[in-house]
């Protein structure tokens, strides 16, 4: 595992979390969970990219890059929050079956 990769993959989404909450606070409220799903993103292809074998930080990369989130805040809502509960419907599968 690299870790000066990992320590300065931690420093980005530590800031990335700090600043996003502080933005949340003006911002419309699907920004919120917009966030959370990008900083998810983020630790799975961190950790991916240190060398931490587990498939399933592709899949969660992969499954969160393939929601739509381009037409937020205004369209694709309904499709959103359907992306987000398939991905925590396949990390309970997964937790279960693991």
């Amino acid at each position: 595992m690299d870790n000066k990769k990992l320590e300065s993959g931690i420093i980005d989404l530590i800031c990335f979390m700090a600043v996003g909450a502080r933005e949340l606070m003006n911002d419309p409220k699907i920004y919120g969970p917009m966030r959370l799903m990008e900083a998810t993103q983020r630790l799975a292809d961190l950790a991916e990219a240190c060398g931490i074998p587990n498939e399933i930080f592709a899949q969660v990369s992969q499954k969160i890059a393939a929601a739509p989130m381009e037409g937020l805040p205004n369209d694709g809502e309904k499709e959103f929050v359907q992306a987000m509960d398939d991905l925590i419907a396949f990390l309970v599968g997964w937790v279960k079956n693991s």
